[in-house]
Order: structure tokens, then sequence, then C-alpha cells
């Protein structure tokens, strides 16, 4: 028999006017996430955060390039003007937040992270 699968979503916000979010504790590791990314009236370039633990130091989770013939790592970074997807986002941490490279004023931005194992 084979095991089940576990897929469980997180809600996380950027309050008004901020550009990183509160931790969020994602309770596990996870085979795979994705960031469910709402639409945005202004465009702001979305960067994960993560730390080992809650209380840790948070820095910018990095990638290595998809297409390229260098071997350099950079942010992972979700480009400006992409709002009501979903994205898949690396899952290297258990604790992240969200950073917008600029607040979003008057409205609070609710993120779903969605982890599948």
């Amino acid at each position: 028999m084979a095991d089940k699968q576990v897929v469980k979503s997180f809600e996380i916000d950027v309050t008004s006017g901020s550009t990183l979010s509160s931790a969020l504790d994602l309770q596990q590791g996870w085979d795979e996430m994705s960031l469910k990314i709402p639409s945005f009236s202004s465009a702001s370039d979305i960067f994960i955060h993560g730390a080992i633990a809650s209380n840790g130091t948070y820095v910018r989770v990095m990638h290595p390039p998809i297409n390229s013939a260098t071997a350099a790592v950079s942010d992972f970074k979700i480009a400006s003007g992409i709002s009501g997807r979903i994205i898949p986002i690396p899952t290297t941490y258990q604790h992240i937040k969200i950073e917008l490279s600029t607040g979003q004023t008057d409205v609070t931005s609710t993120f779903h992270v969605i982890c599948k194992s």
C-alpha cells in the first residue's frame, strides 16, 4: 500500500505598508512547496527568507540558475508584475518570511504556502 500524500496550506500576511511578514512555522520539512500570490494593485518583487529556528536569523533563500553556464547562485526572486498565481518555491527551511520589494499601501497581502510531502 502506498504512503498517503499530505498536503497542507498555511497563511502568511504582509501588513499594509510593510515589506516583511512575520515568521511562519511550517511545522516540518516538506518535499514540495508553492506560494499562492494574491493580486496586487502595485508591482513588487517577492523574496523568501528562511531560518533554521523561529527565533533564528532569517536570510534570503538562494537557488542555482536554471539555464546558465556559470556555477553561481542568486536570490530566489518572483519578479514584480506576477500576481494572482501559484509559484513553486524552494523547500529549504521550516521557518519562513515573505519580503516585498515595496510596501503595499492600504491593504494587507495574504499569501498561502501550500506544502506537500
